[in-house]
């Protein structure tokens, strides 16, 4: 019984630990200078917890079937959500694109207004970019930044339907040697991996 205990505690621990990175994964809040520190941590809580998830799912498995079943049930949609939601973009940001492709295009509907850092996305989609927003150039291109620099500058993804955003404004970096992603998809000032 008190392995039990134990398991449960290790669960519940990964369970908040993953929750406070996917959240943070999912507001993609810029904190600026503090994001150093910030994005470390989230990613610390992330792996933390998925471990002491997994751990402590395999713990509270090895007692019955029934147990087992929910263990990698949870898992399951806890490893789903992280796909998702899960700011992992630096890692692989073709990969993420890849994955992310019909909500990028679904968010293609939002109006980037006429503001300089566009407009919100809907609160299903926020978690796209950094600040949840969609902004535009010219011809009618979006752009989704995946990270904002202090005090300017960006990279992210284009949708430029007359072509290469060559040259388009990333808040104050232009967009230099485009990498095509198809379908009129680009990523600029992105890593490729």
């Amino acid at each position: 019984m008190n392995s039990d205990r134990g398991a449960g505690t290790l669960l519940g621990l990964g369970l908040l630990l993953w929750l406070v990175a996917m959240v943070h994964s999912y507001a993609r809040t810029s904190l600026w200078v503090l994001d150093l520190a910030v994005v470390s941590l989230m990613w610390l809580c992330a792996v933390a917890g998925l471990v002491c998830l997994v751990v402590g799912a395999v713990r509270l498995g090895r007692r019955s079937r029934g147990r087992t079943a929910a263990a990698a049930a949870l898992i399951a949609v806890v490893l789903l959500i992280t796909t998702v939601v899960g700011a992992w973009w630096p890692l692989s940001p073709r990969t993420w694109f890849a994955t992310h492709r019909a909500l990028y295009r679904q968010a293609l509907s939002t109006d980037p207004g006429h503001d300089y850092y566009g407009a919100p996305l809907p609160a299903h989609l926020r978690f796209l970019s950094a600040g949840g927003r969609v902004s535009g150039d010219r011809d009618s291109a979006r752009f989704f930044p995946q990270w904002i620099g202090v005090p300017d500058d960006a990279g992210g993804y284009w949708h430029s339907p007359a072509g290469s955003p060559a040259g388009y404004d990333m808040y104050g970096l232009r967009c230099r040697d485009p990498i095509a992603l198809g379908d009129d998809w680009w990523m600029c000032g992105l890593a490729d991996r």
